[in-house]
């Protein structure tokens, strides 16, 4: 009996993962790459893992950085296990994988590759150890990384406090992670334009805000980055002619903010608030799929009193992980 509960639960999970992913998931973290005693580290890299099937998955490398000989590659069907607690398990294998560079095909060969999906903290751990074409050492790659979700929405941004403007779509890249026991989200905003405005049109190029932590007097995930030493790139065009066109930094004696609002694994809101170099306007924008209809998010559950994992599953007080309980969340050992 207890197997074929076993077997229900293995089935209902990976279900579920499936349901969630649409495709292959993002996962981006820090990374090293090691050959005999050199060992290079980096700060993000970004991997995908699309299941295949509720055994099976394919996993994709990036580049190594740091060893340009060594091209992304896709590592098809590595097998995992369910676990408890919505974790599963890449016990250790070995794959073969080719990737093609100028024409040419390359082998890799592949000695190990081991680590676990958690859902609960939306973590994926690897350790791979392989050999790239006629290179005669073994590289280990490692990465602890966080699942990176795309949101997209138009925006309403104003200037000054007095002035209104539209920007029919906007995406941000939103990691959430964990730092001991505290979690964490990074929040990367795209490029955008917006025409016609006070100053004439205005581009506002990428940049990262890290280290977002909940705030429950705001109900979000927040961070002031005013003294983060961030810059991104800024055009201001007007009848044609570039009135500002660089790199700028955030004013540090002024507000600059962003807060992040969750329904269950839902993005709601992005509030980001911001006021760069001597600019005498600052700028708000504010991403509301609520408002804007984009997602149609119910949130019946919000009060309730009961305990749900960050998929919005209602869980047993034997489970261990990031709990939400009447909108608030925990981490429950």
């Amino acid at each position: 009996m207890k197997k074929i509960f076993t077997l229900i639960f293995a089935t209902l999970m990976a279900g579920n993962i499936m349901a969630q992913m649409h495709g292959a998931l993002r996962f981006a973290g820090a990374s090293s790459v090691k050959v005999l005693t050199t060992n290079i580290d980096n700060p993000s890299d970004t991997i995908k893992f699309e299941m295949a099937s509720m055994s099976a998955g394919n996993i994709t490398l990036p580049a190594m950085k740091g060893m340009a000989t060594i091209p992304s590659f896709t590592i098809e069907n590595v097998a995992f296990t369910m676990g408890d607690n919505h974790v599963i398990s890449f016990a250790d294998q070995t794959f073969a994988s080719k990737v093609t560079v100028d024409g040419n095909e390359k082998s890799i060969t592949g000695s190990s590759l081991s680590g676990t999906y958690n859902m609960a903290d939306n973590s994926l751990t690897l350790k791979v150890v392989f050999q790239y074409g006629s290179m005669p050492l073994s590289t280990t790659y490692n990465i602890k990384a966080y699942s990176v979700k795309t949101v997209s929405s138009p925006i309403t941004v104003n200037v000054g406090g007095a002035f209104n403007y539209a920007y029919k779509s906007v995406s941000y890249d939103v990691r959430k992670y964990m730092d001991g026991d505290v979690q964490k989200a990074d929040v990367e905003i795209s490029t955008y334009t917006l025409e016609n405005t006070v100053m004439g049109n205005l581009t506002l190029g990428t940049y990262t805000v890290k280290g977002l932590t909940y705030d429950e007097s705001k109900g979000g995930f927040y961070r002031d980055y005013k003294d983060d030493g961030l810059k991104f790139h800024f055009t201001a065009e007007n009848g044609g002619n570039k009135t500002m066109d660089g790199d700028y930094s955030f004013n540090n004696t002024k507000d600059n903010n962003i807060l992040v609002k969750y329904s269950g694994n839902n993005i709601t809101d992005i509030v980001n608030r911001f006021q760069m170099g001597a600019m005498p306007f600052a700028i708000e924008s504010k991403f509301d799929t609520q408002s804007t209809g984009i997602t149609s998010i119910k949130n019946n559950r919000k009060n309730d009193g009961k305990m749900y994992n960050l998929q919005g599953q209602e869980v047993s007080e034997s489970y261990k992980g990031i709990v939400i309980v009447n909108g608030k969340k925990y981490l429950k050992k």
